[in-house]
């Protein structure tokens, strides 16, 4: 139970910042993520009174990242049912959704017929969902490496 509440938090981190006026925070490499796994790890870290090893801290991190995503993924479909599809939660600018997908196509248009990947300028739901996927597990763990390197025990110079 000493996770979970951790997990949690670092859940509403980035839920905070998936919000509207607030999702363009996450034009700087994925900033709420970071700062979800970051979060999350320092207070597991507290929690337990443990040294946070690197590995341990990315790998909760991530797993904040990829909890964010499913939890991200419910609360749009039961709100997309109530208001006609529109996007409440989304960590990503539409901006970075188009860059990329359009250079996707791009790249796929070099080596044949590029398929179009976009819906009404961006992907959709499930577009979405699995550009988030990849994107939260690796900025999750890397707030996590950061958490890691902020909570190390502080050794003295001189004794």
């Amino acid at each position: 139970m000493k996770k979970a509440w951790p997990i949690f938090f670092g859940i509403v981190v980035i839920l905070v910042f998936s919000l509207y006026p607030i999702r363009y925070a996450n034009s700087f490499c994925c900033l709420g993520v970071i700062v979800g796994g970051l979060q999350g790890a320092l207070l597991v870290g507290r929690g337990e009174g443990i040294r946070l090893e690197t590995t341990y801290a990315m790998r909760f991190g991530a797993s904040i990242g990829l909890a964010a995503a499913v939890v991200m993924l419910g609360l749009n479909l039961l709100i997309g049912f109530w208001w006609n599809g529109d996007l409440i939660f989304d960590p990503v600018p539409q901006f970075l959704y188009t860059f990329f997908l359009r250079l996707i196509e791009g790249i796929i248009g070099i080596a044949g017929d590029a398929p179009q990947l976009t819906v009404n300028g961006g992907p959709g739901l499930w577009g979405r969902f699995l550009f988030q996927l990849p994107s939260n597990i690796l900025f999750g763990g890397i707030g996590g490496a950061i958490a890691s390197s902020l909570y190390k025990q502080q050794t003295t110079l001189f004794k």
